[in-house]
């Protein structure tokens, strides 16, 4: 039971933190440095801190949930969207020149930038559900 409430305290933690960053940091950013391009180059930095705190926190919740199905198949999810996340920050990585602050192929970059957000919002979307029920449960 102290698992669950510990579980429920962390997801809602990275809840906020993620909607804040997302509905707040980011556009006062864009507006401030006048750039998507450059707010990106924070972006890039920051979300990488994002994924490798959100991982434990999924996995953490997939181990609580492991003996009920629903959730146990929306952590799993979770953890699967993060890896996927890994590896398109890996490849949108290579498609950025941090000395001149450019995006090399824009193209490709925002092809792939476009699945990141995607993926970011289906995971937001999933830990709000989650956080529903459980509270729901109580």
């Amino acid at each position: 039971m102290i698992d669950r409430k510990i579980n429920l305290i962390v997801l809602s933690i990275w809840w906020g933190a993620f909607t804040f960053y997302a509905g707040i940091v980011i556009p006062l950013g864009m507006k401030v440095l006048g750039s998507h391009t450059e707010m990106g180059f924070i972006t890039q930095q920051v979300t990488g801190y994002l994924n490798y705190l959100s991982l434990p926190i999924f996995v953490f919740t997939a181990y609580i949930f492991r003996g009920e199905k629903r959730f146990f198949v929306a952590a799993v999810l979770l953890v699967l969207l993060k890896l996927l996340l890994f590896f398109v920050h890996f490849e949108l990585d290579k498609l950025l020149d941090f000395e001149q602050r450019i995006v090399l192929n824009k193209a490709t970059f925002y092809s792939l930038h476009r699945v990141y957000l995607l993926t970011s919002t289906v995971i937001w979307l999933i830990v709000s559900g989650v956080l529903m029920l459980m509270i729901k449960k109580k």
